[in-house]
């Protein structure tokens, strides 16, 4: 009896039982295949549930019973768009509207589908038609609001935002959407309370509290803004654009107290590839862990690290930092004063390395400060007796392993915080690692894996150029920079959006109308730049080249890991460039020029690669930046020093003691933490620096116009100082800030 089946399932769902409910009434229906009543039960309950798939189904088969009911269409549409299937719900809508025009919803969800297929004009079309049918219809309204203000049109998005709140006051989505209308708008102050409103109206609302901390950062008022960052994060634990606005946060910040509510947004963060890059808020995520008790102890002691005791209660205290740990993991540590620290440290256990219990802790902190120093490059100062302690360590590694027998964890552990692994022929013989699958994969298996692929990295022609081969040279034996997590973009966009979001005065507007552009990374070193430009534009493709065959595979690897498949790598001289016989949309090439023999010319061969109408991205030395890099620059070339590793290691602890302000600015760079950022930093084989006039004077010989400077806060700075009405675009301005 299908009614009696269907009356179980009714009260077993009204008890709750849902999994025995839906088995009744698919038990009704297996009776009565033709009821549409049962059907439209089944339908709401796996609607319930999330089972999309399974409403669809039911929807699909009641319209076979009654294939003329609007609604049910009408239905569909919303689990199509539930499922992703955006042309399948236009074609639901279309047809609940045919056979039901007055259908308000329907036309409001059809603008919702729309808009999601990025039909814009015809989302906007179809809310204002639900808006004619139903006047006081909210979410219409609101939604309408959302679109006008992808289309630019932000007062009437606002206008339609305040006409959803007029007709239902508590409606916080219409509230947080009149707040991102008011923010870019740059009523900040009335955005700020529109975000507020929205929280009280729901107190979980991630988004809300995120967009809340982008305003408030906006009025300089970072220390709400991280806490309205971190609260986003809380309700909403992978939210990453929060993740990634918290990390564009900090990079300013330098903390002055501690905050432990911070360690876990900021170890996912250091730990993710989307938005940040560890590099850029070290220096922020030091700052707070030094006022941590366990850090601020040991670096007020003197004997925090003068006898093997002293070492292992310090690894203890640092076993309770898995920030502190995850930071090391990924990038360089920008303090002297821990570096200090792990310096004495290393060199007690080595010293000590018969008298080493292998217990969780200390394999742990090994773990950590062998990849950390193996991302450094051993930039760490060490003694004549450790390298000689080191010598025989590798010796009796080697010697072990030539017998069959693997050498005790600790000792490759304590070797591989001197040394790189993969140097050695017998690292893939080594079993010691295999339960520490973060070292071995990063210290050897990475390492192998880039040799190989470097094999295969095309070629365009032999480098003959004297100083590029130099160049050439350089990055071979010092890929740069060592990076592990990339800080890709969240969501590519279009040109036209990156050139509004960056402001930036373009003398044509087709490069906005490109649709799929073609982007060239005139040197991408080791694919950061290349992959995060392949994740900034929509339907890009990137054609990456550099001189190095050794910073082109670390590229490659990291690429292939990623699942980039719109980067093309090529092993080129920018002088050779022309042979590839095709021009770009975009070229962008930072931190290259400087150092070729003639900049102009490479810049020229970049400038007949550039489509009419295109964009160039160009980073070049400062010379009113780098004064103090060009006074140690003409030291070493004084002293001689010569740009083996020792060499370096040592000018650069000489560097770090001094107290002469050049020296100290020097240690305030990122690039002073690594082996290979020293010695781009201040021991590159050729470098030239430029000023703004000279950089105005470069744009008039080639026939480029200045778009403006990808920069955050300085704009801000040179308007207060010449006024709201002066000329941001005119570099003799700014060559005299």
């Amino acid at each position: 009896n299908a009614s009696a089946w269907t009356n179980l399932g009714a009260a077993l769902q009204q008890e709750n039982r849902i999994t025995d409910a839906k088995k009744a009434y698919q038990q009704a229906l297996a009776l009565n295949p033709k009821s549409t009543s049962i059907t439209s039960k089944l339908v709401a309950m796996a609607v319930e549930t999330g089972e999309w798939e399974l409403a669809r189904r039911y929807l699909e088969k009641a319209l076979e019973i009654e294939p003329n009911i609007a609604e049910t269409h009408g239905n569909l549409g919303n689990v199509y768009q539930e499922l992703g299937k955006f042309k399948e719900a236009e074609a639901s809508y279309l047809q609940a509207i045919a056979l039901k025009p007055d259908l308000a919803g329907a036309h409001s969800n059809l603008g919702n589908t729309l808009k999601e297929l990025g039909r814009l004009n015809e989302a906007e079309a179809s809310y204002r038609q639900a808006i004619a049918l139903k006047s006081d219809f909210a979410e219409a309204h609101g939604n309408l609001g959302l679109t006008l203000q992808e289309l630019g049109r932000f007062e009437e998005a606002l206008a339609s935002c305040n006409q959803a709140i007029a007709v239902k006051p508590d409606y916080a989505e219409a509230h947080y959407n009149s707040g991102i209308t008011l923010q870019r708008l740059g009523r900040l102050d009335e955005a700020k309370a529109s975000y507020l409103q929205a929280i009280a109206l729901k107190a979980d609302y991630a988004e809300a509290h995120n967009n809340l901390g982008g305003t408030l950062q906006e009025l300089g008022r970072l220390d709400e803004a991280i806490a309205s960052y971190v609260q986003a994060i809380a309700l909403k634990s992978d939210y990453a654009e929060a993740y990634a606005n918290l990390g564009i946060a900090i990079k300013s910040v330098r903390f002055n107290s501690s905050s432990i509510k911070l360690y876990a947004p900021l170890t996912h963060l250091v730990s993710s590839e989307i938005g940040t890059r560890p590099s850029d808020v070290a220096d922020s995520v030091v700052s707070l862990l030094k006022h941590d008790i366990q850090i601020k102890d040991l670096l007020l002691k003197k004997n925090a690290a003068v006898s093997l005791d002293d070492v292992t209660s310090t690894i203890r205290s640092l076993h309770k930092l898995p920030l502190l740990h995850r930071l090391m993991r990924v990038c360089p540590l920008p303090d002297l004063q821990l570096e200090k620290l792990f310096v004495a440290m290393r060199r007690l256990l080595i010293v000590n390395i018969d008298n080493l219990e292998a217990v969780p802790e200390l394999i742990y902190f090994l773990s950590t400060l062998s990849i950390h120093c193996f991302i450094n490059e051993y930039v760490y100062i060490e003694s004549d007796e450790e390298a000689h302690l080191i010598s025989e360590l590798q010796a009796k590694i080697s010697k072990s392993l030539a017998k069959s027998e693997q050498p005790e964890v600790i000792k490759v552990l304590c070797l591989a915080s001197y040394r790189p692994l993969h140097q050695y022929e017998w690292c893939q013989r080594l079993k010691s690692l295999e339960s520490l699958a973060e070292v071995n994969e990063r210290l050897i298996k990475e390492p192998l894996i880039e040799k190989i692929i470097a094999k295969d990295i095309p070629v365009l022609e032999a480098i003959s150029d004297d100083v590029s081969l130099k160049v050439r040279g350089q990055y071979e034996e010092n890929p740069w920079p060592r990076w592990v997590k990339a800080g890709v973009s969240i969501k590519a966009k279009p040109i036209a959006a990156v050139c509004d979001e960056l402001k930036l005065r373009l003398h044509s507007d087709n490069i906005k109308n490109v649709i799929a552009p073609s982007i060239l990374i005139a040197g991408c070193g080791t694919g950061q730049h290349a992959i995060g430009t392949a994740s900034r534009f929509t339907n890009c493709h990137v054609t990456a080249v550099d001189l190095s065959l050794a910073s082109l595979a670390y590229a490659q690897r990291k690429s292939n890991e990623l699942r980039f498949t719109n980067i093309d790598y090529l092993q080129a001289d920018i002088l050779h460039l022309y042979q590839v016989g095709k021009e770009f949309d975009i070229i962008e090439s930072a931190g290259v020029l400087h150092h070729m023999e003639e900049p102009m010319t490479g810049w020229r061969a970049l400038v007949e690669l550039l489509k009419p109408s295109g964009l160039m991205r160009i980073g070049l030395y400062s010379a009113l930046a780098r004064q103090h890099v060009a006074q140690a620059r003409e030291e070493i070339t004084a002293l001689g020093v010569e740009t083996s590793q020792a060499n370096i290691r040592e000018f650069r602890q000489t560097l770090a003691e001094s107290r002469h302000e050049h020296h100290q600015q020097l240690t305030k760079s990122s690039n002073f933490f690594s082996l290979s950022g020293m010695r781009d930093l201040i021991f590159h084989v050729q470098e030239h620096r430029f000023t703004l006039s000279q950089i105005k004077n470069s744009l008039d010989e080639l026939g480029l116009k200045f778009c403006g400077f990808e920069v955050q806060g300085i704009d801000s700075r040179f308007t207060r100082f010449y006024g709201e009405t002066s000329d941001i675009h005119d570099l003799a301005l700014w060559d005299e800030f």
